[in-house]
């Protein structure tokens, strides 16, 4: 049942969509009857970006990345950096408002506020103008499928590679003292984590490890979405079973998922406030030597490793090439080929939306992405054997940090992306691309990408909820596993979720 409060947030919420709809609709004819070429002047180009901040500090305008960026793209940029912990609630919060920047990441394309806004002309449609820019137009073309809505292109993917985004890291050093083997299995998987809490791994003679740590997302497991995939043998919230687009959560495999993972809080393998605890404390406590696994992509196993190595030089933070599903089946997740894009207000004219475009053009050279990736050459980092070397100078500056936001930004595409982290050494960077090369064997795709049901975007965010509320639950011992086949039973029945499965496998057919 909803509360009053809830009722009233909802009621604003669809007001300031209303508004944002009506402020777009009415600039929209102006917008597009505005025929002016992208402005041919030397002026730079003033944009103003809304964008993710995964470093520990927002970059600062007068940083000497920023500027190098701003000459070779000839633009002037105030970039509003906001922090990862709170971005998803503050998106939200701006999307409403109508106050946007020129540029702005929407880390969701799918997201129902997203695509109401893009489908009711809040957002330039850019499909016809890819094919003007050299360096968008050549993203490959899995890249642009995946980020449209209902057909179109709203906005300028965040380009990903396709292996690395799903994973799980562990304490190599760790299992190398225990005397354990890489783990294959999730029983395999179990046995590590629980002598990870148990067996002193650090060996300081203290009981202060824990297994598995991590965080949960306002809309998913998070970073523990991992253990779910292996047992239900597919990526993401999506699954397809028998033709049909289903709610994986909602298969009988999930139930193994959440059994492993309350066994795990039981047994206090897990740490105790993983409902509650934020991102950047997951990462604090896997880097500060206090968890021996943590959910996460695998680029970040440098940054994890080399502050690691501040308290144990012999610290490796190993991501797993794969698990094993209960099936017997190696399985890692394959990414979209986007992590969001940057969506354009239909506020924003015409010619200075091309303007815009031509920007981000040039944020996929190498010259640019370059920068942003590595910093200066010669200066942040060297090259030998044609492989990038960061300098003594990188770390003084604290360029790795300054990289990490700057990426979110100025990102071309790269099959070895994920494989390379800055100041990561060679050895490093060769074990991860091997981990890609690998992966590209078996790994699996969710074969939702790009499909939308109406009757989801209105009901699926509440649905959704209050799925992973029951998830936790159960996890949490508050709810039984009993319980949760009750809650699945009913949930399947509701003609909504059935009208949602039947939207979504329409849709995929007509793929």
């Amino acid at each position: 049942m909803h509360t009053n409060k809830q009722r009233i947030m909802k009621s604003t919420f669809i007001v300031l969509i209303a508004a944002v709809t009506l402020t777009a609709c009415s600039t929209s004819k102006e917008a597009t009857n505005t025929t002016t070429p992208a402005a041919t002047s030397n002026e730079p180009v003033k944009i103003s970006i809304y964008t993710n901040q995964q470093g520990a500090q927002a970059v600062d305008p007068s940083n000497p990345l920023i500027q190098e960026i701003e000459k070779k793209t000839n633009a002037k940029l105030n970039i509003t950096w906001v922090p990862v912990n709170t971005y998803n609630e503050k998106t939200k919060v701006m999307l409403a408002s109508g106050d946007l920047s020129d540029l702005n990441l929407v880390t969701n394309v799918f997201d129902s506020q997203v695509v109401q806004m893009a489908t009711s002309g809040a957002f330039w449609d850019i499909t016809p103008y890819i094919k003007d820019y050299k360096n968008l137009s050549a993203l490959p073309a899995v890249v642009w499928d995946n980020a449209k809505i209902k057909g179109k292109n709203y906005g300028i993917p965040r380009p990903r590679a396709l292996e690395g985004i799903w994973g799980v890291h562990v304490r190599k050093d760790w299992l190398d003292k225990l005397g354990m083997k890489v783990p294959e299995t999730m029983d395999e998987m179990y046995a590590v984590l629980k002598a990870f809490t148990e067996k002193d791994p650090d060996g300081n003679g203290k009981a202060d490890t824990i297994g598995l740590t991590g965080q949960v997302d306002p809309d998913s497991m998070g970073l523990y979405g991992w253990v779910e995939d292996v047992f239900n043998n597919n990526f993401g919230y999506w699954k397809l079973v028998n033709n049909q687009i289903t709610i994986a959560a909602l298969e009988p495999s999930e139930r193994k998922a959440l059994e492993w993972l309350k066994k795990a809080y039981d047994e206090k393998v897990l740490t105790q406030d993983f409902a509650v605890i934020k991102n950047s404390q997951a990462r604090e406590q896997y880097m500060g030597g206090k968890a021996g696994a943590l959910g996460s992509a695998l680029n970040p196993q440098w940054l994890y490793t080399d502050a690691m190595r501040k308290i144990d030089p012999k610290a490796d933070s190993y991501p797993l090439p794969y698990l094993m599903t209960p099936e017997g089946n190696k399985f890692a997740g394959q990414d979209s080929g986007n992590f969001g894009m940057y969506v354009i207000p239909k506020t924003v004219p015409q010619a200075k939306m091309k303007q815009i475009l031509a920007f981000m053009d040039k944020a996929l050279t190498d010259d640019v992405a370059d920068l942003a990736a590595y910093g200066i050459l010669d200066k942040h980092y060297t090259v030998k054997d044609g492989f990038k070397i960061a300098t003594e100078q990188a770390k003084t500056e604290n360029i790795p940090d300054v990289t990490n936001n700057l990426l979110q930004i100025f990102q071309k595409y790269d099959k070895y992306q994920r494989a390379y982290y800055n100041g990561i050494p060679k050895e490093f960077y060769d074990r991860s691309k091997k981990i890609i090369d690998d992966r590209s064997a078996f790994s699996k795709t969710n074969p939702a990408y790009g499909l939308i049901s109406q009757t989801n975007l209105t009901s699926g965010p509440d649905l959704n909820k209050k799925i992973l509320d029951m998830k936790i639950k159960v996890i949490m011992g508050k709810e039984s596993l009993a319980a949760w086949d009750e809650f699945v039973a009913k949930t399947k029945a509701d003609p909504t979720v059935q009208k949602i499965v039947q939207e979504m496998t329409e849709a995929y057919k007509n793929k």
